[in-house]
């Protein structure tokens, strides 16, 4: 049978390695950027990509892919293993390179996210100038783990799992050349274990080619799925976890979470977010506490992180709440957005100033005057200590 364009001769090697694809034409998923990438190798041209999405689907071997389609020279690093160094050094060598040869160089840099925005920062040169091509691909969400000047110097594509039928084409194929015996069942079940990974599914296939399928199940347990829907799913838990005041509820969706992979930046924002939209000004210091976290978050980093988003989502959960800043200001755009801006009073304006009263030259700090034109009442006071606190200072001038 034909080899479809995989590895050939290779065989000691494991089988997510041995048919790891070498042609376009045997990519399986990912059809929109296939088309996007093809239309400028048929140029011989390419752009700085950022490629993200979950492990599995494919991100290291359309780079490889790409790099493999021009005539350009290749350099590999990962960030885990490479340091700011290894990019002076490699820069060095594409300038050298493109000056004896004419040929860009393509850097294929895997989980570029591990490099901290310092360490990022070192790649921005050989952006600017074209020296290098980048073609980064990371786990997690670009835009929030990556420098803002790299993004925008970058063409970002989202891998996304594969499809049963993704899987099912891949599985089959290998099955059919390592003359392994496949059928519905074992389709379905590596379908359900490998959750959208090629990489897991075809493992899988290779472990059933040793043993049974019985024996597979016994000695493998069904992956948890944690996609898109379940991430939206799971914040929305811990955030009405966190509004509702159940601090067992909170901490609980947290974890799953973090157990399943989850950015803990993402969450650490998440409840900055919820700070100010819940607890409010029931308890200002709700927000100075997960902006604290946040940033300690960013620093440490997991698995010591979890300790962190854990108090703060405690400490959330226990305090008072109040969502009248939130409501105010969405009274505030909405009136705004319905009504256009009113002008500003004239003693507000520059132009105005001399006519302007200066509350701290009055008693109790407080002078009456207008600061709309036209008066709207936007905020309105929750029940609580502080809130009532505030308003009876406010009453008392």
């Amino acid at each position: 049978m034909e080899q479809l364009g995989f590895l050939s001769n290779n065989t000691s090697k494991p089988l997510a390695y041995k048919y790891r694809p070498k042609v376009f034409t045997d990519f399986i998923g990912q059809e929109k950027a296939v088309e996007i990438v093809k239309k400028l190798i048929d140029k011989n041209e390419m752009v700085n990509l950022i490629i993200f999405g979950v492990p599995g689907v494919g991100k290291t071997t359309f780079a490889k892919l790409i790099a493999s389609n021009l005539d350009y020279n290749f350099e590999y690093l990962n960030a885990i293993k490479s340091g700011v160094s290894d990019i002076k050094e490699l820069s060095k060598r594409a300038r050298e390179n493109l000056a004896l040869t004419g040929k860009k160089t393509i850097l294929l840099f895997d989980e570029i996210h591990r490099f901290n925005k310092a360490q990022q920062d070192s790649l921005l040169l050989d952006l600017e100038d074209g020296n290098i091509i980048l073609i980064g691909s990371t786990t997690e969400n670009p835009y929030y783990t990556l420098n803002k000047a790299i993004i925008s110097r970058c063409l970002v594509i989202e891998f996304k799992k594969l499809s049963k039928a993704n899987i099912e084409t891949i599985i089959k194929r290998i099955a059919e050349q390592e003359n392994i015996e496949i059928n519905d069942e074992i389709l379905e079940y590596i379908h359900s274990v490998c959750n959208g990974d090629a990489r897991a599914a075809i493992n899988i296939l290779e472990i059933l080619s040793k043993t049974s399928i019985d024996a597979i199940k016994q000695g493998l347990s069904v992956s948890r799925s944690y996609d898109d829907s379940d991430k939206y799913d799971r914040i929305s838990a811990l955030i009405k976890s966190v509004r509702g005041s159940d601090e067992n509820s909170a901490v609980y969706w947290l974890s799953s979470m973090l157990i399943d992979g989850e950015d803990p930046m993402y969450i650490a924002r998440r409840l900055v977010i919820l700070a100010s939209e819940d607890i409010g000004l029931a308890n200002p210091n709700a927000l100075k506490l997960a902006v604290a976290a946040m940033n300690a978050v960013e620093k440490i980093g997991m698995p010591e992180a979890r300790i962190i988003l854990s108090e703060c989502a405690i400490y959330l959960a226990l305090s008072p709440k109040s969502n009248s800043a939130y409501l105010a200001v969405n009274k505030a755009f909405a009136t705004i957005n319905e009504n256009g801006v009113q002008k500003v009073p004239y003693h507000l304006t520059k132009e105005g100033a001399s006519k302007y009263k200066y509350p701290h030259d009055y008693p109790n700090h407080y002078v009456a005057q207008k600061y709309m034109e036209k008066e709207i009442k936007f905020y309105e006071a929750c029940d609580n200590k502080i809130e009532r606190a505030l308003k009876e200072n406010k009453n008392g001038k």
